[in-house]
Formats: C-alpha cells, sequence, structure tokens
C-alpha cells in the first residue's frame, strides 16, 4: 500500500478496500469531496424519525423506493430518510414543476395519494401491496393513468411529474453513495487533490484505457 493512503474501512464501512483507498488518498481526492463521500458512507439510523413528512408517510415512500430501486444486501441505503433529510436541510437540486409546489409538500402530498391510491384500487395500505401490485401502481402513475382529483392529493399529470422527481432524486442519491460507486467502478473522484497530483485529471482517456490508480469493479469486489 502506499504510504500516503490511509486505511478507510472504519470511516467507509460497506466500500471495498481498494475503493476506501482511492478516497483516502490526497494525491488523487481533494479534502472536500472526501469529506463528502465519508459523510455519504455512514450508516443510515435504524430508528430515523422523519423530519418532514409522518413515520407513516415515510414508510409508505420506503416501500415505493423498494421497488423503483430494489436492493440487495445485508445494509441496504436508506433512501426514503436520505430523500427526508436532503428536504429538511434544503439540499436538494433548487428547482421543481410549476404544476407541483415546494419538495416537502409535493412529497407529503405524493406519498399520500400513493397511499389513497392503494386503499382505492386494494383496499389496503400501500406498504401491505405486493411487488407485483406496487409495480404496477408506479406504472399507471408513469403513465398518467393513477392520480386523484382533489385539492389535498395530486392528480394523474402531477403524480407522473412527482414520479419522475422522486426517481430523479433516488437515483442520485443512490449513485452518489461510495458503496454503489465502487460497485459501478466510477473513478470520476480521483481527479487530484493537494496533496499530491493536484488536479491533475486523467491522461489515459482512450478506449479501454485506465490509469494506474484506477480501482474497477468486478463481481462483487473492488480490486486495481
Amino acid at each position: 500500500m502506499n504510504e500516503h493512503f490511509r486505511p478507510a474501512s472504519e470511516a467507509l464501512p460497506g466500500v471495498p478496500a481498494a475503493y476506501a483507498e482511492l478516497i483516502r488518498s490526497p494525491e488523487r481526492v481533494s479534502e472536500r469531496l472526501r469529506e463528502a463521500l465519508v459523510t455519504r458512507a455512514r450508516p443510515d439510523d435504524p430508528h430515523y424519525r422523519p423530519q418532514t413528512m409522518s413515520e407513516a408517510q415515510l414508510g409508505t415512500l420506503r416501500a415505493a423506493l423498494a421497488r423503483i430501486i430494489p436492493q440487495d444486501g445485508r445494509a441496504p441505503i436508506d433512501l426514503a430518510a436520505r430523500i427526508d433529510t436532503m428536504m429538511a436541510e434544503a439540499t436538494g437540486n433548487g428547482w421543481r414543476y410549476e404544476a407541483l409546489p415546494t419538495d416537502p409538500e409535493a412529497y407529503r402530498i405524493g406519498v399520500d395519494t400513493l397511499e389513497a391510491l392503494a386503499r382505492d384500487r386494494h383496499a389496503r395500505a400501500f406498504a401491505e401491496l405486493g411487488p407485483q401490485e406496487i409495480d404496477a401502481l408506479l406504472q399507471a402513475i408513469a403513465k398518467g393513468e393513477a392520480g386523484i382529483e382533489a385539492s389535498d392529493r395530486f392528480s394523474p399529470k402531477q403524480m407522473t411529474l412527482w414520479f419522475e422527481e422522486l426517481r430523479s432524486d433516488a437515483v442520485r442519491i443512490f449513485v452518489a453513495h461510495p458503496a454503489v460507486m465502487a460497485r459501478i467502478g466510477y473513478s470520476g473522484i480521483a481527479n487530484g487533490g493537494p496533496g499530491g497530483a493536484a488536479f491533475a485529471g486523467f491522461q489515459q482517456i482512450g478506449i479501454n484505457e485506465r490509469e494506474a490508480f484506477e480501482p474497477h469493479a468486478t463481481a462483487g469486489e473492488t480490486v486495481r
């Protein structure tokens, strides 16, 4: 191991050793980016309490996200909690559709509409639906075929827009997690740091070319 690298196994649980080693490199990753990655890698609080929605709404959102981005493994990323935290801290992408209210309100109404649609169609709570029932409902929403015309609910058109925002937020948060970056072999974090090749970037940029410092993903493990 390069003497400039520091072990990151404790600070980066679930992140393969080679990728954690890259994150800890002062030669290749800036301090600010490293801090952000370490923060993203922290385990989610199993007793997380929502800040912008109710416990019931958070449960419905978790059930939807479990089908939007299915996760394998013993410690799935709590995307619902991270979305709720994002809204509470106002760290989202900073824009919204004109047809929708502000993000926290949109999530509350969107989730409540999901719940109402589940009870209308299946006489059960959304979280109690089977995978195929949830998938069918979400597909109908994506096609603009499911919604409720009421002042405290979203119409089919609004649900389609909200569902688009939900997927965008979820994918952005999921892919930004260091463990997921490692799985897909993303090495764009290594653009240089003040401790070494200060923002030198990549020299090997041809097809199938790799820098010596780049980890690459394999089946279940990230190696050099």
